[in-house]
């Protein structure tokens, strides 16, 4: 009977405990993290060689903030464990269903950035949590942002290590990456850029209020524009007889003639049509728009 009792207690104890993503090796594994003067935005991508199950657990030396996370097949869970030395994220595929294999895990940090008067510095550490048939390792600058120029001196910042990143850029982005095969559990890459900024930051706080601010002053100049060219009531009153029949023939035309036919009703002279239009232009009771050798003359207010 004891035999038995600690044969069963012994395959219990067996598949109580969580398996590990022990059996499954990593085909593709790609860190990419976007920088800008404060955040690093990270997204790590594993592609496992078969559906994974058990539990796989990502060591960061950092802590993270907004985990989120995509994939190719469903029922799993991931969740970050905040530690002394920084963040454990544990995912649980012990459920997953078993049509995918590729899973992509998104968060962001603070803790990887540095300000050393101008230059930014981003350090971190690429963890291996299993055996990787191959890793890319990509990091981009933000728009505005460069890395520091190459110096001789001993004590000067470098642009990036490792040294054999390849630098370039996407017409918007300067990016690095660096490309590694056949790594091992437990491998690290320590991974270094100094960057700088080119282009001056924007506050949107200050920026939306200023525009508003400027569409006011605006809308306050045209309108007091407006109110300074309309003709009010009482100017209307004290027109001379012969800028009154001026008027009187706008209005019997709608508010529109030429100026060519003012004359003609009027039966005034080019000259004192002429002098009129423009009495009343100055004073805003009528406009005039040049159309080829004559002028069209509009009535400002409606009477």
């Amino acid at each position: 009977m004891d035999g038995k009792l600690l044969f069963f207690v012994v395959i219990l104890s067996i598949i109580s405990v969580p398996q590990m993503v022990k059996a499954t090796n990593i085909e593709y594994y790609e860190s990419l993290v976007n920088l800008n003067s404060s955040i690093a935005d990270y997204t790590l991508t594993f592609v496992f060689s078969k559906p994974p199950t058990g539990e796989f657990e990502y060591p960061l030396q950092f802590h993270i903030d907004n985990l989120k996370t995509t994939s190719n097949f469903k029922n799993y869970t991931c969740v970050p464990e905040s530690e002394s030395w920084g963040t454990l994220i544990k995912c649980d595929f012990s459920r997953a269903t078993k049509e995918g294999r590729a899973i992509s895990i998104m968060f962001d940090t603070k803790d990887n950035i540095k300000k050393y008067d101008n230059v930014f510095y981003f350090s971190t550490r690429i963890s291996v949590p299993e055996n990787v048939s191959r890793m890319t390792i990509k990091a981009v600058l933000d728009k505005g942002f460069v890395l520091i120029e190459k110096s001789n001196e001993p004590t000067a910042l470098i642009p990036f290590l490792p040294k054999d990143g390849h630098e370039g850029s996407d017409g918007r982005h300067i990016y690095i990456v660096w490309e590694r095969d056949n790594l091992e559990k437990g491998d690290v890459v320590d991974v270094s850029i100094s960057y700088e900024r080119i282009i001056p930051e924007t506050n949107d706080n200050y920026l939306f209020p200023l525009i508003g601010i400027l569409i006011l002053i605006t809308a306050l100049i045209t309108w007091a524009k407006v109110k300074k060219q309309a003709p009010s009531n009482s100017e209307i009153s004290v027109l001379m007889e012969d800028e009154k029949r001026v008027i009187d023939i706008l209005k019997e035309h709608n508010g529109m003639c030429k100026q060519r036919d003012l004359v003609k009703e009027t039966d005034f002279s080019k000259a004192k049509v002429s002098r009129l239009v423009k009495d009343l232009e100055l004073r805003g009771v009528i406009r005039s728009e040049k159309t080829g050798r004559t002028k069209n003359i509009y009535l400002n207010i409606k009477l």
